[in-house]
């Protein structure tokens, strides 16, 4: 009785300790996917790494598996290609300097239609009266 008892514990332990090993693999793949979307291909331009056909891609992939591997950071991964490609790397560049230019103006130009579409509106309604 003791020896199937034990017999299944252990079975139970190598079952987990697989299911553990297994699911490790499977984040790191899908960490990797993730920071592969956030990088712009350099020969394809307009397409995320991780979805780019090209053998640099694919490299520049199976380098963020390796960081991952390493425990670098996500932010430690995306500095290091902007490091070595410039900022035009990231499809979604950083809030700050001339970028941010890039992120707010599009609210600006949005604010400023609406204040002047009510401007409009305003003048159009006193007009009536």
């Amino acid at each position: 009785m003791n020896k199937t008892l034990l017999f299944f514990v252990f079975c139970f332990g190598i079952f987990l300790g697989v299911g553990r090993l297994a699911l490790g693999v499977d984040s790191i793949d899908q960490r990797a996917r993730q920071i592969a979307d956030q990088l712009r291909c350099p020969v394809c331009r307009g397409i995320p790494v991780s979805d780019s056909p090209s053998e640099l891609a694919q490299n520049m992939t199976k380098t963020v598996r390796e960081k991952l591997e390493q425990g670098e950071s996500e932010e430690q991964i995306l500095n290091y290609f902007v490091d070595r490609y410039g900022e035009w790397i990231l499809l979604e560049p950083k809030p700050k300097g001339m970028n941010l230019t890039i992120w707010v103006l599009p609210l600006l130009i949005l604010l400023g239609g609406g204040l002047f579409l009510i401007y409009t509106i305003m003048q159009w309604s006193r007009r009536k009266h």
